[in-house]
């Protein structure tokens, strides 16, 4: 699917993971009663929601015949719907059933650590030895048929090391290797080739900081020289799907694109996406993702790198089903069944998907195979069963939207909350309504003009010297009227404007009062009533009172500090002058920005220029107006009003940090005298 948000930024999915870590560990008896886990999604808004459960734990076992597991690495299906598990500090592979049962173990007497494993369709295994440095290569009946050792291609890297830890084979048998302390890239290899090294594949980019992109400014070309390289991160696991496509997850905390899914050119097809201690990634039977995380949490993508669910996590000792110490991998069997490998507990975990995600999985697979009209009664059902899961109404709109049912498609997008889908919808919506009712609009438009030429000579010809128009022009001649109609003269000649502010008593302490309450409402009304493809408000979410304050405590700031820095920097301006110059000059806020907020409930995202056009403009227009008047009132020139700037900043910006301090220190004088009232309390018996 194509209209999407973005993943889910770095910094809060760390302490979204934090949360839920807390949340297995403290509150074990809280959870769903038929999982000891919780599983979350994502809503339109990118934020982490609860829903009902996912995958169950149905089986959990290890080896139960001869010698246990020590330290397994890594676990794969083969194509006879067998178990492969690396088990690292045996030095063998073993071969499981899908009930636990034992089968075969594979040796080797070069056999050092095998950490990881690969089964091709044709049933020939692949093992990666780290120790060792070599690849094995075995046949269907567990015979050797290849060794890979380091190349020894100049192309390779003279002192370059071959520690294969993952790996992962195509159909023509090109073998990908993530080699420890290789940051050149995947390490492609084929037998069949002479010399074996085919090149390095979509290597991560380098990742400076800001201190290193700093020191490249400053420094000389010598001194970078002697400065250690930024290399960038080497791959953590790695998958290949049936069409070739290869997939890889990094763990480290600086990138933005942990999980990747690579064409044939190297190219990454996802979004930006963030996964903690990533260590295995597998591919479903519907061409979803999933990834097992070190500290146990399991995610779910699709295809297109969409989230889907996030479920199982961190087992702290409780020993419960479907709890995970340390993962290091995970593959997806025929029937869809998860199995991951806990290397700590030395077991095997198995989930099956519930007939929620079944039902998710059916939706995704006739969509994703252009059969669009077929998979909306799938959405259908899954909203029945959950009504705030927003994927399935982003799965309903897209489908509405391929069908060219795009007043339904808005809908769907809507309940979604996601714009571009809705924008997209819309613009169809748009046109069709355009084409039918254009003649209408000239129409009107021309209609109203005429009348307003009629009524503009009817009024001079018969109305003018009438009790009407006598009323009319007393009613212009209201005082306040005048001064509030100031704010547009104001706005074409902000220096005769602030002269009159200044010696001609334009303006009064009521319009300014009532014009600086017209911003204010046309700041909550533009926050609120702003169309939906481009609001920044969440549904439902209404904070007027701190709106109001956020806005009175900004404006208050400005002008005070502005007129104390003007007082010490010999400025001509009284208070009162102050405020209305910084009043008036919200002109052109108060009259483009409901211009603004029409348009962006008519406009789509293809046209948003308008809307950032028409906010430059405005904000330009505000900035002049009180640079205008700011150094008229004062007799500043640029120089001295560029200086009272920099004050003024200064000046609000130490007054912030002092009533910080003040608040942590009276929240903490607060918490201190309600726990010594409880103390009390308690201590006296009373209750």
């Amino acid at each position: 699917m194509k209209h999407t948000k973005g993943q889910p930024f770095k910094n809060l999915s760390i302490i979204i993971i934090a949360v839920l870590t807390l949340v297995n560990l403290i509150l074990p008896t809280l959870v769903r009663a038929e999982t000891a886990y919780r599983t979350y999604t994502q809503n339109g808004y990118n934020d982490y929601v609860e829903t009902q459960t996912g995958y169950e734990p149905v089986d959990s076992f290890t080896i139960t015949e001869g010698v246990g597991f020590r330290n397994p690495s890594d676990l794969k299906i083969g194509p006879d719907e067998m178990l492969y598990i690396a088990d690292t500090n045996n030095r063998r592979i073993v071969v499981l059933d899908f009930q636990g049962d034992f089968v075969s173990e594979i040796t080797h007497d070069q056999f050092a650590t095998p950490v990881g494993i690969f089964v091709t369709d044709e049933g020939k295994l692949f093992v990666a030895d780290d120790t060792a440095g070599k690849i094995f290569v075995f046949d269907a009946q567990g015979n050797e048929e290849h060794i890979f050792e380091r190349p020894d291609a100049p192309s390779y890297g003279i002192n370059t090391p071959f520690y294969p830890l993952k790996i992962a084979v195509d159909d023509r048998e090109n073998v990908y290797v993530i080699s420890r302390g290789n940051n050149n890239g995947i390490i492609m290899l084929n037998a069949q080739t002479e010399g074996e090294f085919l090149g390095y594949f979509a290597p991560n980019s380098t990742v400076e900081s800001l201190m290193t992109r700093f020191r490249k400014i400053i420094f000389t070309d010598e001194q970078l020289d002697r400065m250690l390289d930024s290399a960038p991160n080497t791959a953590t696991n790695l998958s290949i799907d049936d069409r070739g496509l290869l997939y890889t997850v990094t763990a480290n905390e600086s990138i933005n694109d942990v999980l990747k899914k690579l064409n044939m050119g190297g190219l990454n097809l996802l979004d930006p996406n963030y996964i903690p201690y990533p260590s295995s990634v597998a591919i479903g039977n519907y061409e979803n993702i999933y990834v097992l995380a070190e500290n146990g949490y399991i995610y779910e993508y699709t295809s297109e790198g969409e989230f889907l669910f996030l479920f199982s996590g961190p087992d702290v000792g409780y020993q419960r089903a479907g709890l995970i110490s340390r993962g290091v991998g995970i593959d997806v069997d025929d029937n869809g069944r998860i199995y991951t490998l806990d290397q700590l507990n030395n077991k095997i975990e198995v989930f099956q998907p519930t007939e929620f995600t079944n039902t998710l999985h059916h939706a995704l697979d006739l969509y994703q195979n252009g059969r669009y009209t077929e998979s909306k009664a799938y959405w259908d059902e899954i909203i029945k069963m959950n009504a705030q899961f927003d994927f399935a109404y982003l799965g309903l709109g897209e489908a509405y939207f391929r069908d060219e049912d795009f007043e339904n498609a808005m809908t769907s997008f809507r309940s979604a909350k996601n714009t571009r889908g809705y924008s997209d919808a819309y613009w169809e919506v748009r046109n069709v309504w355009l084409r039918e009712n254009i003649i209408l609009m000239i129409f009107i438009i021309i209609m109203l003009f005429v009348l307003y030429r009629v009524y503009r000579w009817i009024y001079e010809k018969y109305l003018k010297d009438t009790a009407f128009g006598r009323g009319y022009r007393k009613f212009r001649g209201l005082k306040l009227i005048q001064q509030l109609s100031y704010v547009f003269y104001f706005m074409r000649h902000p220096i005769d404007g602030a002269y009159g502010i200044q010696y001609e008593k334009k303006t009064s302490n009521w319009s300014t009062l009532i014009i600086y309450l017209f911003a204010i409402f046309t700041f909550i009304v533009n926050k609120y009533f702003t169309g939906f493809i481009f609001t920044t408000v969440q549904d439902g979410q209404y904070s007027l009172p701190q709106d109001i304050l956020i806005f009175v405590v900004v404006s208050f700031f400005v002008v005070v500090f502005t007129y104390l820095i003007t007082t010490i920097t010999e400025g001509e301006a009284t208070f009162r002058q102050t405020v209305h110059a910084f009043v008036y000059s919200l002109g052109p806020y108060i009259t483009i920005q409901w211009v603004l907020l029409l348009l962006s409930n008519v406009i789509t995202l293809n046209e948003q220029f308008l809307l950032q056009f028409g906010t430059v403009i405005m904000i330009t227009w505000v900035i002049v107006l009180v640079v205008a008047s700011l150094c008229e009132l004062n007799g500043y020139n640029i120089r001295e009003f560029i200086r009272t700037f920099f004050l003024t900043v200064f000046a609000i910006f130490i007054a912030a940090v002092v009533i910080f301090i003040l608040y942590v220190l009276f929240n903490q004088l607060w918490n201190f005298i309600e726990s010594l009232y409880s103390e009390v309390v308690r201590r006296l018996g009373f209750s």
